[in-house]
């Protein structure tokens, strides 16, 4: 009797869940964390940024390390810094070692993004690949709020410290369970050198299209609440909510994208609509006087519309890649890309407000949308030349 593959398709997800909680969990805590150790602003925002540095530099090798080591060595690599990440910061003293332990953790949150939709891929079944990778493509906003919820309360119970013990022991667990789980893992590549491997010019132009979204999609977020707060006369806790809100929309587009692949849709109408709709509507949200609950309310819509789109890069993931057993190398493009362009993303629309006020965040994140489909109508089109018997889903 054949197994279903859904058990593995959620333990990994939820492993990768787990590891982008860490960037709610940092800004949750941040406020008694900084209160208590005398942290300056710029090392809590450096803190919470943190997280992404590994996947920004070093995202590319690290998959064709784990390409090279093995995706499961690689993962329980990952969780391994996760939970000796938790336990360091539990116990730091000041700044230094805190960012330290942040970083370390950045090594950890990159081991599993880059092996686990690998992981999902290889466990899935020809026919619910590209509903798994879907499913994958929710991890972040998932993991976010959940983070911000779960440490938030756990501090609230107890202390800051007793929260970041909580992670670790929580890495731990999960350590337990996939180091016994039996893994059907993917035919492995022929190794080539490192200085001579080289991704598929589609998994170069899909990585280099989500990068252009991540920087629109974080530049808002991170925009949003000091807009809402400081333009439309929101409260703090209210722009907070308000950006959460928005967060999790894109899961709505996610479900949208699933009943698309799954009925084997053509995507290039909705990678458009995903694409140029909230562009169009990004002008609406940045405006010089806005409306509360007008300028909130299209934020979310927007978000709900653009969750489309990482849903549909991560189904047509493996074909860019060439097969699963060459996906490793090009989610590490895509989580390089991605990292780039969630660090880009807030400074970037920042220096345009600052120089030329609210409407230009708009209008930059239009700029980047243009681009962004693009490369993705490129991506799609080189897929397509690679196996064109087997068209992209």
């Amino acid at each position: 009797m054949n197994r279903s593959p859904w058990g593995a398709i959620l333990g990994y997800y939820l492993i990768g869940v787990f590891a982008a909680a860490q960037l709610g969990k940092m800004s949750a805590l941040a406020p008694l964390i900084s209160a208590e150790l005398g942290l300056s602003l710029t090392t809590t925002a450096a803190a919470i940024s943190l997280l992404e540095v590994g996947g920004a530099t070093l995202g590319a090798v690290a998959g064709l390390l784990a390409s090279r080591l093995g995706l499961k060595p690689t993962l329980l690599a990952g969780l391994v810094c996760l939970a000796l990440a938790g336990f360091g910061s539990g116990m730091a003293q000041g700044g230094p070692s805190l960012l330290a332990w942040r970083l370390l953790e950045s090594l950890g949150y990159l081991g599993v993004v880059v092996t686990a939709p690998v992981l999902i891929a290889a466990a899935a079944t020809p026919a619910t690949t590209g509903l798994a990778l879907v499913l994958w493509s929710t991890f972040v906003p998932v993991g976010l709020a959940g983070g911000a919820w779960l440490w938030a309360g756990a501090a609230g119970v107890s202390s800051w410290r007793m929260a970041m013990f909580a992670g670790g022991g929580l890495a731990v667990l999960a350590l337990a369970a996939s180091a016994f789980a039996h893994v059907r893992l993917p035919p492995r590549p022929m190794a080539a050198p490192l200085h001579g491997a080289r991704a598929s010019r589609a998994a170069w132009l899909l990585a280099a299209s989500f990068g252009c979204y991540t920087l629109f999609e974080v530049g808002l977020l991170a925009l949003l609440p000091t807009y809402l707060t400081r333009e439309a006369g929101v409260s703090v806790s209210a722009a907070g909510s308000w950006t959460a809100l928005a967060s999790l929309a894109t899961i709505a587009g996610s479900f949208s994208a699933a009943a698309w692949v799954r009925h084997g849709g053509s995507p290039r109408g909705p990678m458009l609509v995903s694409v140029g709709l909230p562009a169009l509507l990004l002008l609406g949200v940045f405006v010089k006087e806005p409306v509360a609950l007008q300028v909130a309310w299209i934020a979310v819509l927007l978000n709900a519309v653009s969750g489309l789109y990482p849903s549909l890069a991560f189904a047509w993931l493996p074909a860019a890649a060439g097969g699963v057993a060459q996906m490793v190398r090009a989610n590490g493009l895509i989580a390089q890309f991605g990292a780039s362009g969630s660090l880009l993303g807030p400074p970037v629309m920042a220096w345009c407000v600052d120089r030329w006020g609210w409407p230009a965040a708009a209008w930059c994140g239009v700029a980047v949308s243009v681009p962004c489909a693009w490369l993705a109508l490129a991506a799609l089109q080189q897929i397509n030349r690679i196996s064109p018997a087997r068209r992209t889903p």
